[in-house]
């Protein structure tokens, strides 16, 4: 018992709480020395909710490193808690590799509460009218579904990059091993923040939380809009951390078109995540605002407009999609020339195709407002900028097919009568791998050959 109590994540929750409790009465007694009804529950519970994650943070020891570098201490930029076996990945732990399967597992447990929402909606649905659900319960439901399983591959796809992406440049770790393991350990509040809307009167306004029913919902509605802000404070951390990895701890000899493809779609991720992320927090928490202080972001009574919450809301929403999508083409990419054994055909293509899916899916967002009422003559230019993307997605699927076809430099026979098999080459295959010392990481020359015509080939590298 004293070993689970001792565990990181258990000490979180009790700060959580604690932290929670205190943040309702502070407000409180705010309130009540200004000489206002001492009980308003829309305020204490999101300054609570607030409080309790930054509790948390402490408690789990995210915060450690930090304050005592704060308080003057000297502390080592990696430490080996491998000794702590599996009590580590239950922790504040620098290793990325361990906070990947922390992304990882934290990313399953989501998901399967996003797949249980939609059962029991589903359920309800099996026949006319209500069968054990409210209106808001279904409503909740439906709209809670959407959001967790979005945050829930949004930290997958962080699980694949933070365990992969420092192995495949040859670097030790992260660039910022804390900040690393502070973007993980900030999404478990959001998730509880997320999922504890559905006890404080849920929402009904989807996923997408257009004002202005957002701005009268119950107060469910501000934990899913603290909850989603939190999450993406998380992921553009995260998208910071792995482009500064990849710029700056490349190991000698890597440039930049001898990175693996995977690693290409990463940056390509990351670049998404640091910049459009910004937009939906921004728009969540104008509403939060609109919602304690009275502010008319989007109140066409006070000048504000609803639009301009769509605007920013599907300027980081679309980009989103390519979040989800581009490490699964970097990882096929990645795994097509192995199992075919042949170099990937256009290399340098796929990866400024990566870059470009980047780059062209900020200028699509208005395609999902086509009936929300913008100006007429927006529609034609994003119908054709949405139309431009699927110019570098071609090259990647023409690429795929060029792979498994034949084309000069392959060394496989392309006879009509025989299948496709591996021609061992004349000479030794030279590619890099990948040497860390304790002085230095260096980029080494070594062979990488096709062991012979009787038995599977053997391959650790492919060409670049």
């Amino acid at each position: 018992m004293k070993k689970f109590f001792s565990l990181g994540l258990i000490r979180g929750l009790w700060w959580e709480i604690l932290g929670t409790a205190f943040g309702i009465g502070f407000v409180t007694l705010v309130r009540l020395l200004m000489g206002l009804p001492a009980w308003k529950a829309e305020p204490a519970v999101v300054f609570g909710a607030l409080l309790g994650a930054l509790f948390f943070l402490y408690g789990v020891g995210s915060l450690d490193g930090w304050l005592k570098w704060a308080a003057g201490e000297e502390t080592p930029e990696h430490v080996d808690d491998s000794h702590l076996g599996w009590r580590r990945y239950f922790g504040a732990s620098l290793d990325h590799k361990v906070i990947g399967i922390q992304y990882l597992a934290l990313s399953l447990i989501l998901m399967s509460v996003g797949g249980t929402f939609a059962l029991i909606f589903r359920t309800e649905l099996a026949e006319v009218q209500l069968q054990f659900l409210t209106l808001n319960q279904y409503n909740t439901l439906m709209s809670l579904h959407g959001i967790v399983m979005i945050v829930s591959i949004l930290l997958g796809i962080a699980a694949f990059m933070n365990y992969l992406v420092p192995m495949l440049i040859g670097a030790r770790d992260m660039a910022f091993p804390r900040l690393n393991s502070f973007s993980f350990w900030i999404a478990v509040p959001a998730g509880l923040i997320l999922l504890s809307s559905l006890f404080l009167g849920g929402f009904d306004t989807g996923w997408t939380g257009y004002p202005p029913l957002s701005a009268r919902a119950p107060l469910g509605m501000q934990m899913f809009f603290l909850g989603v802000s939190l999450a993406g404070f998380s992921s553009i951390l995260g998208g910071l951390n792995i482009i500064v990895s990849i710029v700056r701890l490349r190991a000698k000899g890597m440039a930049p078109f001898k990175m693996p493809i995977f690693v290409w779609a990463a940056l390509a991720t990351s670049l998404i995540s640091l910049t459009a992320t910004q937009l939906i927090g921004l728009s969540f928490q104008m509403v939060m605002l609109q919602r304690l202080f009275g502010m008319g972001f989007f109140d066409p009574a006070k000048g504000g407009n609803p639009v301009l919450f769509q605007h920013l809301f599907w300027f980081y929403s679309h980009p989103a999609v390519y979040v989800f999508v581009l490490p699964g083409l970097g990882i096929i990419s990645e795994l097509l020339p192995v199992f075919v054994r042949k170099p990937l055909f256009g290399y340098k293509w796929v990866a400024m195709s990566s870059i470009g899916i980047a780059l062209v899916g900020f200028l699509v967002w208005a395609h999902h407002m086509f009936t929300s009422g913008m100006a007429e003559y927006l529609r034609v230019p994003f119908m054709y900028s949405t139309l431009l993307v699927a110019i570098p997605t071609g090259v990647k699927f023409f690429s795929w097919v060029a792979t498994c076809s034949c084309w000069p430099g392959s060394s496989s026979s392309c006879s009509a009568a025989s299948p496709v098999r591996p021609t061992p080459p004349s000479r030794p295959t030279c590619i890099y791998t990948t040497r860390i010392t304790s002085s230095a990481i260096s980029m080494t020359p070594c062979m990488a050959v096709i062991s012979s015509r009787s038995s599977p080939p053997s391959i650790t590298g492919i060409p670049r």
